[in-house]
């Protein structure tokens, strides 16, 4: 009879477990249906704010000579004005300079008038458990979102270092819609030398700047501009660069398919991104 009652309790003990279990796991499904949902919700908003067309553009007589080159080469002076973009990328990330790398994946929304951008990104940590992150610049404001298994947050953060940031990022990603750097109500351009120029941006009041380095075939081979980087919770304006690479043409543009990211701390430059391109559509709005 003890035997019998040990046994029913036993049971009793692994059903709750497994229903638990069950129950969690359903949870964060979803979780994480509504973490996506959220994403395409600011995708729309970002298409909804554009503009009914396109705007006035640079004229090509008053950019400096290597953002002349660049736009012609790319193929953004032949073509339509670029008014969305969605893409697709893998690659490896590492929240802190002294981690181990991590496989991500990612989708990324663009509008080009005004600029701004939607991005989404996925970290496996361990079998079952993901940290995924949100990343935004919406009429000039910038969000981060972090949760870990699309359920709890570790980090939402907004605010003036936030705007900054998401602003330099989309201005340096605009090197995969090159027409938008054509646009004269947005950006304009400063000339240093034959192989380099500075680049400045504005949306919603707010304004950043970025230097772009060209290569010997005239397209960008990367962009270094100062961006907040949160040090022990304070934001810090610190040293910033991309490197663009593997340039393959999409419906009539040149643009990267391979970018890697970095902080330059100490004289050193320490990347935290590694970005590979897989997908790269223009002038379809409507999430994956």
């Amino acid at each position: 009879m003890r035997r019998s009652r040990r046994a029913s309790v036993l049971w009793t003990s692994i059903w709750i477990v497994v229903l638990a279990i069950g129950a969690m796991g359903l949870f964060v499904t979803v979780q994480s249906a509504r973490f996506q949902r959220r994403v395409a919700h600011d995708a729309r908003a970002l298409w909804a704010a554009q503009t009914a067309g396109p705007g006035e553009r640079l004229p090509l007589d008053a950019l400096p000579s290597p953002v002349r080159r660049y736009l012609e080469r790319s193929g953004a002076t032949r073509r339509a004005p670029v008014r969305s973009v969605r893409l697709r990328h893998g690659g490896t990330f590492r929240p802190t300079l002294d981690g181990p790398w991590s496989a991500i994946r990612a989708e990324q929304y663009f509008s080009a008038d005004p600029p701004g951008f939607v991005w989404w990104g996925r970290i496996r940590i361990a079998p079952g458990l993901w940290v995924e992150a949100r990343d935004r610049s919406l009429a000039g404001e910038g969000n981060m979102l972090i949760k870990v298994a699309s359920t709890w947050a570790i980090g939402d953060a907004r605010g003036p270092e936030l705007d900054q940031g998401a602003l330099l990022r989309l201005l340096a990603e605009m090197a995969w819609f090159p027409t938008a750097f054509l646009d004269a109500h947005h950006v304009s351009w400063t000339p240093i030398d034959d192989a380099s120029a500075r680049a400045t941006l504005r949306v919603g009041g707010r304004e950043v700047s970025a230097v772009f380095q060209f290569g010997p075939e005239g397209l960008p081979s990367g962009v270094t501009g100062e961006r907040y980087r949160d040090v022990g919770g304070k934001g810090v304006l610190t040293p910033w660069s991309g490197e663009f690479r593997d340039y393959r043409e999409v419906d009539g543009l040149l643009v990267p398919f391979q970018s890697d990211v970095s902080w330059k701390l100490n004289g050193k430059t320490q990347p935290y991104a590694r970005w590979v391109f897989e997908q790269v559509e223009y002038d379809r709005p409507e999430p994956y």
